[in-house]
């Protein structure tokens, strides 16, 4: 992941993502977008350039296409060096544009690329002295009869080359490369927290007793694939599959019979979270199994995260009661 640009005299810029890569920072009605960018030179042949660097930002799918997502540019010149030193790029976006974020990148890590533009003023490069090889022509020269006249010719020729690398303007340069990335998942959310456009909750489900829950585990994991991409109603059959076996663990069914004639304010402890689970259990089972009433039920991505995030939250619990059970 890095982006090598081809300065056209033997040496190169080199630029890659910091660690840190992107902030973002509360804007109205949006955010500022900042890209932080590791950048060095090959080998510095050329030394004391100073490089505008900006880019265009683009953000993938989960099909890979790309979409535009703003301009980025440096507030400051940047003279790089062998060791790499830092060039920040800052943007803005829309709440929209965030918005469209979240569903492109359907829940899984963000991938970027950045169509990197550096621009240079470049001054000529200073007139040579005059070389042995030169002198040594001189004196045969000279030896021929016609000094003066081969002296002269080359200091007149070495005095325009030098006015004219005196007074020559400088050229300017634009030279492209292309920079892709990806953007942890959480890490992005952590930013969207930051910018008041988002809240997410960490939840990391661990295997109870071993490998006793090691199914259900991997049916949530597939259930968050098939998410991402976009297969809707066999996200949410596999992560019933996780579901199963926390009805199993806690004989919620029987516990739902029993109770369902209770009032509910005086269902047990135990019998409310049995509820949750046949309802959620329940809920699910309309994407696997059509019938004259599931039949027409259509759930959206938001459904099936919800159902999803839900199952993750039944086995989390499990596993931590799953000693005493």
């Amino acid at each position: 992941m890095n982006a090598v640009i081809d300065l056209g005299n033997g040496d190169s810029l080199q630029l890659e993502p910091a660690r840190r890569v992107l902030r973002l920072y509360p804007g109205a009605s949006g955010a500022q977008v900042e890209v932080t960018l590791r950048i060095s030179k090959a080998q510095d042949l050329l030394p004391g350039v100073a490089y505008r660097v900006s880019a265009q930002m683009y953000i993938e799918d989960t099909r890979r296409s790309q979409r535009m997502l703003c301009a980025l540019n440096a507030a400051n010149l940047v003279r790089p060096l062998v060791r790499a030193g830092d060039v920040q790029l800052s943007g803005f976006v829309t709440d929209e544009q965030l918005r469209a974020v979240e569903q492109l990148r359907a829940g899984g890590d963000l991938w970027v690329n950045l169509k990197l533009s550096v621009f240079s003023l470049e001054w000529p490069a200073e007139p040579k002295a005059l070389s042995s090889a030169d002198s040594v022509q001189g004196r045969v020269v000279a030896r021929s009869g016609s000094t003066e006249l081969k002296v002269e010719k080359v200091i007149t020729e070495l005095a325009q080359t030098a006015a004219k690398a005196r007074f020559e303007r400088p050229s300017q340069h634009e030279r492209t490369g292309d920079l892709r990335f990806d953007i942890n998942a959480s890490e992005w959310a952590a930013q969207m927290v930051k910018v008041d456009a988002g809240a997410f909750v960490e939840l990391l489900v661990t295997l109870a007793r071993g490998a006793d829950y090691t199914d259900a585990v991997a049916a949530l994991r597939e259930a968050r694939e098939l998410l991402r991409k976009g297969n809707i109603e066999p996200a949410i059959v596999e992560a019933r599959k996780a579901v199963e076996q926390v009805r199993d663990a806690y004989n919620t069914l029987k516990l739902f019979n029993a109770a369902k004639t209770k009032v509910p304010r005086q269902r047990t402890y135990e019998e409310r979270w049995a509820f949750m689970v046949e309802d959620l259990f329940s809920t699910m089972s309309g994407a696997g199994h059509k019938d004259e009433v599931t039949k027409d039920f259509e759930y959206t991505r938001e459904d099936a995260e919800m159902l999803i995030v839900a199952t993750a939250g039944m086995l989390k619990r499990l596993s931590v009661n799953s000693a005493s059970l």
